[in-house]
């Protein structure tokens, strides 16, 4: 028998969350934490909002499942229609999933797929850019780039790199690649073997952040539709506005092909992710041509759509996009503010809306980002590490879409206390 302590990681250090509501958790010895990452940028509209609790708790009273190739149901019919209304220009189709992972693998299929239907099954390549991460399955795993989030045990599930998957990397110091750089490497593998480019519009856990260059990313919208290839955005992390919009893509008025996006679609209260199609791709895969099987059991489940059409409600009815547009302005300014405060610590900050990030200074060790958090912690402040090398290493601080500027005020005082305990010092003495 092999002892647990093999398999399942030692979480004996961390504490035991007890409940929630709204932006704090307490644990089981009655200690408050801000929640300053909602989670992993998924609790959007906070804990225990009674709007979604409600919805969950009449829909657990009349239909949990119904599998889908079985029967439609109403909830799923009103999401769909509600996603179509909000999703970006062209979107003709939605396909349910369980995951962010899930969704990308699904998006990949759908790229092949397409490049299939239209009889150019030459292109096999996937262009995605480090850094990048899209998800802990294989596919979407062979597409991130993230060296620390690969094990060498599982590479002959991802295929060989610059094989049919080839990363575009920034030069160094930069966080992301510039219109030049994906050209460059578009140039390098050859526009006719390249299926699709994935890109992320606002990068997360790998880049910190870090938003793609307006221009980079209107080159990469010309020159995938002139060139026959799909682009896919990966917002799991910056949809659902996050941004202060619903998609991190509409700040450079460009519209995917393809778009995933899961985490705050259902606020952190079930499991559901979505991928957003566009007529191009749907026309392509259409009969007579035939279908191709996407999902999962769970897809689309009454429950998960009923939490998800809750959550689309309260960020609509508390006009939540534009708190998050006008807050994160708030949460940048005092991110700015702590920048200068510890400037041996920290070098800047990045984000759009409420998905913000602190940039650790050059020089600084690599777990300086691992060390603030953990001081966070012992400071009532979750938040979550970010980056993959010393030009992206950060923190991520990302509260709900519904935080207060009051609550910025308290994010920051924690904060403050916390790079004070990291720094050993404050203001210029830092």
């Amino acid at each position: 028998m092999i002892p647990a302590s093999t398999t399942v990681p030692n979480r004996t250090a961390l504490p035991v969350a007890a409940w929630a509501q709204g932006p704090y958790i307490y644990d089981a010895d009655g200690n408050d934490y801000l929640d300053g990452s909602s989670g992993v940028l998924n609790v959007n509209v906070g804990h225990s909002h009674p709007t979604v609790l409600q919805a969950i708790e009449d829909q657990l009273g009349q239909l949990t499942f119904v599998h889908r190739t079985q029967f439609r149901n109403d909830p799923a019919r009103r999401l769909t229609e509600r996603l179509l209304s909000i999703a970006p220009a062209e979107t003709a189709a939605v396909e349910y999933s369980n995951s962010g992972s899930e969704a990308n693998e699904c998006a990949l299929r759908l790229a092949f797929a397409y490049q299939h239907r239209r009889g150019a099954a030459q292109r096999t390549v996937i262009l995605s850019e480090e850094p990048s991460y899209h998800g802990m399955t294989a596919a979407a795993l062979s597409i991130t780039g993230s060296p620390n989030k690969r094990d060498p045990s599982v590479e002959p599930l991802l295929g060989q790199p610059n094989g049919n998957r080839v990363l575009v990397r920034p030069k160094p110091g930069r966080r992301r690649a510039t219109h030049e750089e994906w050209a460059q490497a578009l140039l390098g593998v050859g526009p006719s073997k390249v299926a699709a480019i994935v890109i992320e519009p606002l990068g997360g856990a790998s880049s910190g952040a870090a938003p793609i260059d307006v221009h980079t990313m209107q080159w990469l919208r010309r020159e995938t539709k002139n060139n026959g290839i799909v682009l896919i955005a990966d917002e799991v992390m910056s949809g659902f506005g996050r941004t202060g919009k619903w998609w991190a893509c509409d700040h450079s008025s460009v519209a995917p092909d393809i778009l995933t996006s899961g985490k705050g679609v259902t606020g952190g209260y079930t499991s559901l992710a979505v991928t957003l199609i566009s007529e191009t791709i749907t026309a392509a895969i259409a009969e007579p041509l035939g279908p191709i099987a996407l999902g999962h059991t769970m897809s689309a489940n009454p429950l998960a759509c009923a939490a998800a059409n809750a959550v689309l409600s309260v960020i609509e009815d508390e006009a939540l996009l534009s708190n998050a547009a006008r807050v994160g302005e708030l949460l940048a300014a005092a991110l700015t503010t702590l920048c200068d405060r510890y400037p041996a610590l920290l070098s800047d900050q990045s984000g759009i809306g409420l998905m913000q990030a602190l940039h650790i200074q050059a020089g600084q060790p690599a777990d300086t980002n691992k060390r603030i958090i953990a001081a966070a912690k012992e400071n009532g402040l979750v938040l979550c590490a970010a980056g993959i090398g010393e030009a992206t290493n950060s923190v991520l601080v990302a509260p709900p879409l519904n935080s207060t500027p009051e609550l910025i005020d308290e994010l920051a005082d924690r904060l403050d206390k916390t790079l004070s305990a990291v720094s050993g010092s404050r203001a210029g003495d830092a």
